[in-house]
């Protein structure tokens, strides 16, 4: 299921990697259902809710509407009620309940947890004692102007935090020109924070609520530039898993701690990627995360623990590369010709029919995008933009081509970069749209054929069916 909720202006609408912004109700009437914070705008954070089977979601409600554009974080209790911080724009931290009772949740009032210098990317936690925890990092704006993770804590359910908002809290990292990014769990009675410092490096530290002491700063992995692209788990048996993605070495990582020691680190797939999430299903690892397939196009993938190594996997059959792409020309002595490798590369100017040199060009010309599933978007990158021609969008019904007007309008090649959406979402793709053969493959089809010739031939670079899914995040469940 793909569901459009909303269109947001926001940097980050759906926040950062590390942080969480979705749950699931875990128990009473209500079992099941999600609730989903994000940014609408550059200043306002919103929540709205779907139940089983989650293709219909309320009307967004406002619930913050003076936060920085910045992420922010968030965690369900076992009663329902959500527990938000984020910065607002003052660049102060803020905490907030969001308060479920029959079927509704309902804001209180924020509570300043921070109002020293700046301060960003805030992450809510509870220990075993029921006591509210936030991590952040503080730019210690009126000092060395370092960033450093702090963490504060409330024994008062969040009415007050530390001593009070001037009170810097713990800082559990020695500081960093670069800004500094940090999640968390718990285990028992203990609690992680794990945290990117200085870009490059990963590291935790560990606080035990029957001792009340943080532990020595530990390094988990040092690698090129792993900002936000990290997150954790922790698993029924106590375990801790991590996830991360080294923009500088391509590759997608696995770490987990038993209690004691560190494995070695596994790697899940080589691949340019970025916004991993890591979840336990049946004390298994599974790792989410969006792989870049090039022109800034991600698709969602999947990667379960099967040995010593990772099995991956598209998540979407809809979402990622189109199965056949052909490339039709009705004046040629051989018609159709099969660009689908081509078409999922990033490699310029690689799609075109070999007779015309173009990926459309004259009239009845068609390109065919097809897929063993039903699927709403299609990028369009091309090296040279079309100019003088027009086309029609179809889609086989079953009988016939059926013309339609793409969801995000008309698109006649004639611009190099270009995200169509033929439908909104999942939800809307036409009921009617049935698998047919073309050239001998069956699939569901669009086609896009020309009804004016080109006097500029278009010619392709990349094709994928990729609507730039480049922040992840799983619904979290109540530990």
């Amino acid at each position: 299921m793909q569901k459009l909720i909303d269109t947001s202006g926001a940097s980050r609408p759906t926040g950062s990697p590390p942080q969480r912004t979705l749950f699931r109700v875990p128990g009473g009437v209500f079992k099941g259902r999600l609730a989903a914070l994000y940014m609408s705008s550059s200043s306002v954070i919103k929540l709205t809710f779907s139940d089983y089977p989650y293709e219909n979601w309320s009307t967004p409600q406002t619930i913050v509407s003076n936060s920085n554009d910045s992420p922010f974080s968030a965690q369900m209790d076992s009663a329902g009620n959500i527990h938000l911080v984020y910065t607002d724009g003052s660049k102060d931290i803020k905490y907030l309940e969001i308060s479920f009772e029959s079927g509704a949740w309902s804001a209180g009032s924020a509570v300043d947890v921070i109002t020293v210098d700046d301060n960003y990317n805030p992450f809510f936690l509870m220990d075993a004692d029921d006591n509210f925890w936030c991590f952040f990092v503080n730019h210690y704006t009126s000092g060395d102007s370092k960033y450093y993770v702090r963490a504060k804590i409330s024994e008062d359910k969040g009415s007050t935090w530390g001593s009070g908002p001037t009170d810097t809290g713990t800082a559990l990292s020695s500081g960093s020109g670069d800004i500094a990014y940090v999640s968390g769990s718990r285990i028992g009675s203990k609690l992680y924070a794990v945290y990117a410092d200085g870009r490059s490096d990963l590291k935790y530290r560990v606080y035990d609520t029957q001792s009340d002491i943080w532990d020595t700063e530990y390094s988990i992995y040092s690698g090129d530039y792993i900002d936000d692209d990290f997150d954790l788990a922790a698993s029924v048996d106590g375990r801790l898993g991590v996830a991360l993605a080294l923009s500088g070495e391509n590759k997608i990582y696995f770490k987990e701690y038993d209690g004691s020691s560190w494995s070695g680190i596994i790697e899940v797939e080589t691949a340019s990627s970025r916004a991993p999430q890591i979840t336990y299903f049946d004390s298994i690892p599974h790792i989410f995360y969006a792989k870049n397939h090039g022109n800034n196009y991600y698709t969602m993938r999947k990667g379960k623990k099967s040995g010593s190594g990772f099995a991956v996997s598209d998540y979407a059959p809809s979402i990622g590369v189109f199965d056949r792409v052909f490339v039709y020309d009705d004046s040629a002595s051989t018609k159709y010709e099969d660009k689908t490798d081509e078409a999922s590369s990033g490699a310029s100017g690689d799609v075109y029919h070999s007779e015309s040199s173009a990926l459309l060009e004259s009239l009845e010309d068609c390109l065919y995008l097809g897929k063993q599933s039903c699927f709403y978007c299609a990028a369009i990158v091309l090296s040279t933009a079309g100019a003088g021609g027009s086309v029609v969008w179809e889609y086989f019904d079953g009988t016939d081509w059926k013309q339609f007007t793409p969801e995000s309008g008309a698109f006649n090649f004639d611009s190099s970069d270009k995200l169509v959406y033929l439908w909104d979402d999942g939800q809307t793709i036409p009921s009617d749209w049935q698998l047919t053969g073309v050239n001998s493959y069956s699939a569901y089809w669009i086609r896009v054929r020309v009804t004016t010739a080109f006097s500029t031939k278009p010619v392709g670079t990349q094709i994928i069916a990729a609507p730039k899914c480049d922040d992840l995040n799983l619904a979290r469940e109540v530990t």
